[in-house]
């Protein structure tokens, strides 16, 4: 019995709700969107765990989550991917009293798949800085078109997401890469030339882009992944070769249902 208590959560120390800042500390985002650096959450309850049941795709489920759980009157939607992200972890750690998180690893020197076991709390967080703002800013080098970038939110790749299985169910044997390669950049742009453009309007104008014109904004896009949130180079050794290897930190089913 003693053992049994030394391992069992302490329940006069849980926290109901807790309050964390963003990764992108409310920089990254219009007035509009009315996000503050710090968003607080409360402990998830039977009705979000029932919602993992639904079968919705897995970023709107998530979204879902949150928004039941965040306790300021924000939107989840206009949430910024990243900091939607760093929400979930942080929510699964609060809920769940469960700081370890498992990711599947390939070793791509000798192939041996294994688990590395991280300890949430201890995964580098990057914060968002406003002199990395500027970046976000580009004259097109071939058309002098002047580009507003953006960072996707959860409620753009849910978008964006259901446009593509739509446009598949339509032509199951359109070239799914080829779709998203354009679609990849359109998430990213805010304005054209100040201007905000419809989705198709948007898209046809990225197709008729000059090449040179496409790769600066591929190169900005490149440069606006990672400002931002947990650590993406994490390294651990593979237990064949003893070979460092670099992962992410990816969203999977332990998330909320972490194995035993």
């Amino acid at each position: 019995m003693e053992e049994n208590k030394e391992i069992l959560p302490d329940v006069r120390n849980i926290k109901s709700q807790e309050s964390y800042t963003l990764p992108s500390k409310g920089l990254v985002y219009k007035p509009e969107d009315n996000i503050p650096a710090s968003i607080t959450l409360r402990r998830m309850t039977t009705k979000e765990e029932k919602m993992r049941l639904r079968s919705d795709g897995e970023e709107k489920i998530r979204r879902d989550i949150l928004q039941a759980c965040i306790q300021d009157n924000i939107d989840a939607n206009v949430l910024k991917l990243e900091d939607a992200n760093f929400l979930l972890f942080r929510l699964r750690a609060l809920s769940l009293l469960d700081d370890t998180y498992k990711v599947r690893v390939i070793c791509p020197n000798c192939n041996t798949q294994f688990i590395h076991q991280l300890n949430l709390s201890e995964v580098p967080i990057k914060y968002m800085e406003e002199d990395k703002l500027n970046g976000f800013k580009i004259e097109l080098p071939i058309s002098k078109a002047k580009i507003d970038f953006k960072l996707p939110s959860i409620g753009d790749i849910i978008i964006m997401g259901d446009r593509i299985r739509d446009y598949l169910e339509r032509y199951p044997n359109a070239d799914r890469s080829e779709m998203l390669y354009t679609l990849s950049s359109m998430l990213y742009i805010d304005k054209v030339n100040g201007q905000e453009m419809l989705s198709e309007v948007l898209e046809n104008y990225l197709d008729e882009l000059d090449i040179l014109d496409n790769r600066a904004i591929k190169d900005i896009i490149s440069n606006l992944d990672g400002l931002y949130g947990f650590e993406e180079n994490l390294q651990c050794e593979c237990p064949n070769c003893k070979e460092v290897v670099t992962h992410g930190l990816p969203i999977t089913s332990e998330l909320f249902n972490p194995s035993k």
